[in-house]
């Protein structure tokens, strides 16, 4: 989980960020199991928020487990493009330890739904994300 991202985040307004920092949080807590180095590794790609509040508050939802509720994303209304890259990338977090739990597969359609998407078109993602999964558990066999 690097702290490179396809979604513009340079294009994003604060609460934005925020939106999407909190996405990226969700997607690590929804199964519940979360190791140090996930912990480091998401702290250290939130570097695009500023507000030292911000990460404080996100770093209480990983202490206690909690996972973060989403309202639906504002903006970005002209660029589907740009929400979808925030899905791409969050799916990418949710198979990064190459185990896609039921809950964080629940958790990406609930988020998928946030940003607008149909469920058949945040479940063409999420079936993209299990077929790389797939092909990164053979990669690695």
């Amino acid at each position: 989980m690097a702290g490179t991202f396809r979604t513009p985040v340079s294009s994003m307004d604060d609460s934005q960020k925020e939106w999407f920092a909190s996405a990226l949080v969700s997607m690590v807590l929804a199964d519940g199991d979360v190791s140090a180095g996930e912990v480091e590794s998401l702290m250290a790609s939130l570097s695009f928020l500023k507000s030292p509040d911000s990460v404080d508050r996100l770093k209480k939802y990983i202490q206690y487990k909690t996972v973060p509720v989403l309202p639906s994303f504002i903006g970005w209304e002209r660029h589907p493009e740009r929400k979808a890259s925030m899905l791409v990338d969050l799916i990418h977090v949710g198979i990064a330890d190459r185990d896609l739990s039921p809950k964080e597969q629940q958790q990406f359609h609930h988020i998928g739904g946030m940003l607008g998407f149909s469920k058949d078109k945040v479940e063409l993602v999420l079936q993209k994300g299990i077929r790389v999964m797939a092909q990164m558990g053979e990669a690695g066999a």
